[in-house]
């Protein structure tokens, strides 16, 4: 469909967009947890069907993958207890190395010629003001983790469901054509999520490690929150090591901090930028531009759990609209700028083999 000759149909799907963004926003307490359980099911979802694929029970495979899920879900939550503890403790030492940076700031500004008291400074970065915002934070992160309960049982059902959903689509689903476009739908987004994962759970493990041996406190909350966080792709990963920068400043002073942007930029240019392309394919990529967007939105629709799973919901409403006649022009301008194509009109062998690398990844 051209959007261009079709102005009367697509000023309806704006309005259409509009009433349904509506209805997200003012259905965000039961959105956000099914969302975040839809997530953590289709993450956990390859492990239950490959246990029951080896002979083990339904039940079986189901509870081994819920008890990994507890299991992580209670490690994240003695992880943000034991961080609000340690940051409760050091406090005074916090707020004394604030000062003596105000201080050093102020001494080398009056160097050049420049009055600025440290009571300037400190007004505009009160070291309370700093401390109760990363208190905040946590406390914040400790309500989701509290709120997680109904998400597992959420979870469990979805994970129940799974096992046989293949088969009740199949009966529903008459058209192979339908059919076939669906499974390829899930079959690429969970190629995603896989790939996803595994590269974010490297970032956390390599920015954590960083942290570690730079002496920066809390260095397992930062390597969470590098996993998490590299689900927002791209921009993601840039915001995960503000508070770890800030912090090895505070800690170390100014060369310390600038060794850990630089680290954090060489953690995420090769996972992010060499790594997670080959893995993926340019076929699961998404614009950069759609990825800050979609982030934004989700975000405002669903708060934070929508902001966290803005990369997979876009990825998915990509896929499906590249499997629609109507709607696939969508889904072309969501992706990444495509290659080049020979003056014959077909493909260069590179993006072939790239979209072919992603439908094999999907498949697999």
């Amino acid at each position: 469909m051209s959007a261009a000759r079709h102005g009367g149909r697509v000023a309806l799907g704006v309005a259409g967009l509009v009433v349904i963004a509506a209805g997200l926003k003012a259905g965000r307490p039961l959105i956000a947890p099914t969302l975040l359980a839809t997530f953590i099911a289709a993450v956990t979802a390859p492990l239950v069907l490959a246990l029951k694929r080896r002979g083990l029970p339904t039940g079986l495979a189901v509870a081994s993958g819920m008890l990994l899920d507890a299991a992580a879900v209670i490690g994240v939550g003695t992880l943000i207890a034991v961080s609000l503890s340690v940051l409760t403790d050091r406090l005074p030492f916090y707020e004394a190395r604030v000062v003596a940076l105000e201080e050093g700031l102020s001494a080398w500004l009056a160097s050049l010629g420049l009055s600025v008291t440290p009571e300037d400074l400190e007004r505009l970065a009160d070291p309370g003001n700093l401390v109760s915002l990363a208190s905040g934070f946590l406390a914040g992160l400790g309500t989701v983790v509290s709120n997680l309960l109904l998400v597992l049982i959420l979870v469990a059902f979805m994970l129940v469901e799974a096992t046989s959903l293949e088969r009740k689509l199949a009966r529903v689903i008459h058209d192979r054509e339908d059919l076939r476009d669906l499974r390829e739908t899930g079959r690429e987004v969970k190629a995603y999520l896989v790939v996803k994962t595994a590269t974010s759970l490297a970032t956390g493990v390599f920015a954590g490690l960083l942290c570690q041996v730079m002496a920066i406190d809390l260095w397992l909350l930062w390597a969470l929150l590098a996993f998490l966080l590299n689900y927002i792709p791209t921009i993601g990963s840039i915001v995960a090591a503000v508070p770890a920068v800030l912090l090895g400043l505070l800690l170390h002073g100014p060369e310390t901090a600038l060794a850990l942007a630089l680290g954090y930029l060489l953690i995420n240019g090769i996972i992010g930028n060499i790594l997670e392309p080959r893995l993926m394919g340019r076929a699961l990529g998404l614009s950069p531009l759609v990825v800050f967007l979609s982030m934004v939105l989700w975000g405002w629709l669903l708060g934070p759990v929508g902001a966290l799973l803005s990369g997979p919901i876009t990825m998915f409403l990509k896929t499906w609209m590249l499997h629609t006649e109507d709607l696939q022009w969508i889904g072309v301008l969501l992706g990444p700028v495509p290659e080049p194509r020979n003056p014959d009109g077909g493909a260069r062998p590179d993006e072939t083999r790239a979209e072919s690398d992603g439908a094999r990844s999907a498949v697999a």
